[in-house]
């Protein structure tokens, strides 16, 4: 959140998008990789879009599962400073303020990157988990290292 004359501004939106398409302003963990968050089961699962592929892939139950339809994590600052940033986390702990993209019962989901054979990969930090779950290859795969996306103040 930025503070804008006597008001604040949340800089980042979930956008809806399908079949591949991600926003101008839609976040990227690299060239080509955007953060999003895939519905299941009547809940959101941050996972990721990736350039030239129609659907998005989010890591659940052991397996990287996909969607045509999903949302994209969106920059819509005014002020052009970004109002986030990338925190080192590890074993199931995040940094304060850090961003939740979705809810798996009463826990939160945080979204979180890391690379897999050699990869960059977007995927959860499930609250109480002692690992982030990323989607790859057809797997969800468990990092104990990765980075968490945190508000700054």
């Amino acid at each position: 959140m930025a503070k804008i004359g006597k008001g604040i501004q949340i800089p980042l939106s979930w956008v809806p998008a399908k079949d591949g398409n991600v926003p101008n302003n839609a976040l990227s963990v690299t060239r080509g990789i955007y953060v999003v968050r895939c519905k299941h089961d009547g809940q959101w699962i941050p996972g990721k879009a990736a350039t030239g592929h129609n659907i998005a892939y989010y890591p659940h139950g052991g397996e990287e599962k996909n969607t045509r339809e999903y949302e994209v994590l969106c920059d819509t600052s005014f002020s052009g400073n970004r109002g986030y940033e990338w925190l080192r986390g590890s074993y199931g702990d995040v940094p304060k303020n850090s961003i939740i993209a979705g809810m798996s019962g009463d826990d939160p989901l945080y979204i979180a990157k890391s690379s897999i054979n050699g990869e960059p990969c977007v995927g959860k930090v499930h609250s109480g988990h002692e690992c982030a779950y990323l989607p790859w290859g057809g797997k969800e795969h468990s990092v104990k290292e990765y980075e968490v996306l945190v508000w700054k103040k």
